[in-house]
């Protein structure tokens, strides 16, 4: 009886241990990059006439850093740098004048996202879902705002009476220093080798901050003020290295 006890407790372990073997545990340390359309949504001309957006496109660059708890579910975050704003271009009657503007604005953010991922598929290929809340950290704003080709200096006041200049190139004060925004990313995982992966999907990222700071959140023509928000997506690539937590061969991140 004894000798079938120690024989089950010896299979038990066994179970256990190839149990735990089979778990995929993975640290994962990267680099990537992305290409994106980026967007503005609801725009902010400080009252004059607003006009059309045009096509803008932004990028990212990111240290990644992730952990498998058990091959298919885990958790990734990055520390991003990111190109994002809004272009716009179309007719503006100021002040009785007609003038063909050129206005764009570029938002450089360093983000932090964290990511809950999925993966699943076979071990060469694996199909991925992120999703994870996103802070993102202003460090530049900037513009170049032109009417028939040069800067206009026309002048406007915010919300605390301070008379400023709408077309001014550094415009880094009329916006929250911090965004809070969602990330998403559906994409493939695509094992080069044991330890190498190419990841490659669609990222995409909304904000749910009013990136205006409080004293420019003025009215447009219509006396009506809506927030502004930070919009992006576009393809996100990787290229990663895995290292072996508990010595054992293990299965994609």
């Amino acid at each position: 009886m004894k000798n079938i006890i120690k024989l089950l407790l010896v299979l038990l372990t066994f179970q256990i241990s190839n149990t735990f073997a089979q778990k995929g545990k993975e640290l994962m340390i990267g680099a990537g990059g992305a290409f994106t359309g980026v967007l503005i949504m609801n725009q902010n001309f400080y009252g004059e006439p607003e006009v059309e957006y045009a096509p803008k496109f932004g990028y990212a660059a990111s240290f990644n850093l992730g952990y498998s708890f058990d091959g298919h579910a885990g958790i990734m975050t990055e520390v991003q740098y990111s190109i994002q704003g809004q272009k716009y271009n179309d007719k503006q009657n100021l002040d009785g004048i007609k003038y063909e503007v050129d206005r764009d604005i570029s938002l450089a953010y360093m983000n932090f996202p964290l990511f809950f991922k999925y993966a699943f598929g076979e071990q060469e290929t694996r199909f991925r879902f992120m999703v994870g809340p996103q802070l993102g950290m202003l460090l530049s704003a900037e513009q170049e705002y032109l009417r028939n080709g040069a800067k206009l200096g026309s002048e406007a006041t915010d919300l605390d009476g301070n008379t400023f200049i709408t077309d001014a190139n550094d415009i880094t004060d009329r916006f929250e220093k911090i965004d809070y925004s969602v990330a998403l990313d559906v994409g493939a995982d695509f094992h080069l080798s044991k330890q190498w992966l190419l990841s490659a999907g669609f990222r995409m990222n909304y904000g749910f901050t009013d990136i205006n700071a409080a004293a420019y959140r003025i009215k447009d023509i219509d006396n009506e003020y809506s927030p502004s928000h930070n919009v992006w997506g576009g393809i996100y690539i990787s290229i990663n290295y895995k290292v072996d937590v508990e010595s054992y061969n293990q299965r994609s991140f």
